[in-house]
């Protein structure tokens, strides 16, 4: 799965802020944030409404 891309999120003053598309490697490599999210990598990086938080990606990708 580590080649699937995700967009990352952050919530900045209540409203929801693209930080980029990336692999979900590079996700999980960002720096924490509070209120980052991700969205699901089984679904179009940036066109998705199913976000992730990055405890969430990091389970998701060890089962897979």
């Amino acid at each position: 799965m580590d080649k699937k891309m995700v967009e990352a999120t952050v919530t900045v003053e209540g409203a929801r802020v693209p930080i980029g598309l990336m692999n979900v490697d590079q996700a999980l490599e960002l720096a924490r944030e509070s209120g980052m999210k991700f969205s699901h990598p089984d679904g179009v990086a940036g066109e998705t409404d199913h976000l992730l938080t990055r405890g969430e990606l990091a389970s998701l990708v060890a089962s897979n």
